[in-house]
């Protein structure tokens, strides 16, 4: 039977100067933002259990004087939804859906992809079973 030998691991030192990687973190939103939100919601879903969500809409959105009120933080306000509890009259939590890291956004359709296509001949069939379909 073989002993179990464990691997020999060389952990080689970092080297002096080098940077190291920091990620930038976007910040919370703020309370000024978050006030303004519950204040001037115009889209509320109901989530059940006596829970809203609240957001702003496109139209809040382009208002001037909203803009003008969310100040340095006005590109973040359609970013930003509360979940409102109105049993507790509570906020249960701050949802901040900024935009997606830049590695995560792919072009949505490649010139080197394969891709299909329907021939007329096809689209001929396909309209002819249609109409049997109804008729």
């Amino acid at each position: 039977m073989a002993a179990f030998k464990p691997r020999q691991r060389s952990f080689a030192p970092r080297a002096k100067g080098v940077a190291k990687r920091t990620t930038r973190r976007r910040a919370p939103p703020s309370a000024a933002l978050i006030d303004l939100v519950l204040e001037c919601a115009d889209l509320r879903g109901d989530l059940g259990g006596g829970r809203l969500l609240l957001r702003l809409s496109p139209d809040s959105l382009a208002d001037p004087n909203l803009r003008a009120r969310a100040g340095a933080e006005a590109p973040r306000m359609g970013d930003v939804a509360v979940i409102w509890d109105e049993i507790d009259d509570v906020i249960f939590r701050v949802l901040d859906g900024g935009p997606p890291p830049l590695a995560l956004v792919t072009t949505p359709y490649d010139e080197d992809e394969d891709h299909f296509a329907l021939t007329p001949k096809a689209l001929e069939y396909i309209a002819g079973s249609q109409s049997t379909r109804r008729g």
